[in-house]
Formats: C-alpha cells, sequence, structure tokens
C-alpha cells in the first residue's frame, strides 16, 4: 500500500493540470500502448478508434484505424467526436497534433519513460474514465511485481549488455531512453551510454570493442536467425563465445504498456544468463 500512496501524490502533482468534467465514454487512443492500458483497467470497449499496430489484446484488432505514424486522418477524428483523445507525442506527427488541440478536443499526453509512469498514467486513464478502483488495482499490481524485480536484480553483479535494435544497418540503443532505463533496472550496463545519439549506428568493430557479455535482440516478426547471424564469426566477444544472444519478445520490451513488467522480466532474465554460466 506504500507504493500505491506515493504513486497518488505523484499523480497529483505530474497531472493535476488536466481534469475533465464526466467520465470520457467516445476515446481515440493514437498509440499501441494507450489501447493496452485502456483495456486492462476496462476500458476497452470505449476506443472509438486507433493506429495501426494496436493489436493487443486480440479485441483491439476490431477498432477502427485512422492512420499510422505517417499522419492521423484529421477528418475522421471530426466526424467521430470522441470526448477524448490520448495522444503521443513521440509516436504521432506534431503537425497532426497541433491540429488536434486547434480544434478543441480534449487531449491527454501519454509518453511514459520508465514502469513507475507506466503506473501512474494508468490512474489517471483510471481518472478520466470513471474507473479509479480497476486502474488503481492495475496499478499497483504493475508496481508491485516491478519493484520486486528491479529490487530482486540489483543484488547481483553488472552485466555490459549490447541492444541491438536492428541489424543492417547495426544499430543499437545510447544513452537516457526507454530501453536503456529497462537495462538499469537489471543492473546491466548499455556498453553504448556514452554514444552522442539516443539511437546510434554502429559497426561490429565497435561491438568488438566493447566486449559486451551478453547480446539483446528484440524481435516481431520475420525470421530471428537474420538478425543473429550476423555474429557467427566474432567469436572473440563474450556474448558470442559463451553463446548469450538472447531473442525478446519486441512487444513485451519496446511497448509502453502494462505488459511492459513482463518484458523487464525477460530481460533480467537475459542479462542474469551471463552471471549464471
Amino acid at each position: 500500500m506504500k507504493i500505491f500512496f506515493v504513486i497518488s501524490i505523484l499523480v497529483s502533482l505530474f497531472l493535476q493540470q488536466f481534469t475533465q468534467a464526466a467520465p470520457a465514454q467516445k476515446i481515440i487512443a493514437l498509440s499501441p500502448h494507450s489501447v493496452e492500458m485502456l483495456y486492462a483497467i476496462g476500458a476497452g470497449d470505449r476506443i472509438i478508434a486507433t493506429l495501426e499496430y494496436s493489436d493487443y489484446p486480440e479485441e483491439a484488432l476490431e477498432i477502427p484505424r485512422i492512420g499510422n505514424y505517417t499522419g492521423i486522418q484529421i477528418e475522421k477524428v471530426i466526424e467521430l467526436q470522441p470526448d477524448l483523445i490520448i495522444g503521443w507525442k513521440s509516436g504521432n506527427k506534431a503537425a497532426d497534433l497541433k491540429k488536434i488541440e486547434s480544434l478543441r478536443f480534449k487531449i491527454f499526453y501519454s509518453h511514459p519513460q520508465n514502469i513507475d509512469e507506466i503506473a501512474l498514467e494508468i490512474i489517471k486513464l483510471g481518472e478520466l474514465t470513471g474507473l479509479q478502483e480497476n486502474a488503481e488495482a492495475v496499478s499497483i499490481r504493475i508496481s508491485a511485481k516491478y519493484h520486486a524485480l528491479k529490487n530482486h536484480f540489483q543484488q547481483y553483479s553488472k552485466v555490459r549488455v549490447f541492444y541491438q535494435l536492428w541489424h543492417d544497418p547495426l544499430r543499437t540503443i545510447g544513452p537516457n531512453n526507454w530501453n536503456e532505463s529497462l537495462i538499469n533496472d537489471c543492473n546491466g550496463v548499455n556498453v553504448f551510454h556514452n554514444a552522442s545519439t539516443t539511437y546510434p549506428t554502429v559497426s561490429l568493430e565497435d561491438v568488438l570493442s566493447k566486449n559486451p557479455e551478453v547480446i539483446l535482440i528484440p524481435h516481431h516478426s520475420g525470421k530471428a536467425w537474420q538478425k543473429t547471424q550476423i555474429w557467427q564469426k566474432w567469436k572473440n566477444i563474450d556474448a558470442v563465445k559463451n553463446k548469450r544472444i538472447r531473442i525478446l519478445d519486441g512487444d513485451l520490451i519496446n511497448r509502453f504498456g502494462p505488459r511492459a513488467v513482463e518484458g523487464l522480466e525477460g530481460l533480467c532474465r537475459a542479462i542474469n544468463s551471463a552471471r549464471n554460466p
């Protein structure tokens, strides 16, 4: 309950500027993670439109699509007349969001940077939909599991981690982003923490010089072996030599939704493989 008390205080400070007189009944959710949050608190049936790639839970596949990362069909937004829009500043086009704001629709922006912030946003969505009790239960469950995992793995030694976002060209993560925060939660060390960009392109030689103990590869579709075969000739890298190349569920690890704590558990266990030969 102490966790919930802290979360409640943070919510009031972090989001107190956004209020809504009546619970939202017609919602447009402009990100896959906000769709998952709404379903988690029991508001999935209130979503009247979303964007492509909103595919969880299975029922979400029936929601009408009004765009994707390249743009939102503003005319559809006007036609649907939602009483709440959940926007995503890093995933929706700025011009589209500005246009929606100019039309005076109510907008709540969702962009959690860590799992604690997911719990905060779920509580706020509970307030906006009138489903506070559901949201509090979900938030407490996420926070409890998150802090239990974090506390458990913080007691172990640090592990050098290479996070492979893409293989051609080879792209990874730099400092201060969602994926690095999860690696830190597992007491891992992002070997490209000192990169000058958030998602740098690197060479195989760069990775060799960092000598990661584990290589993590988020996977969504296609053939996973295509993303791993580039390492077969690089036996001098600890992760390759010791067969510690781990494939992760990309939806769990890269979405800012309730399932992220499950993704964190898998990521921590993958990192922990370097500690348990």
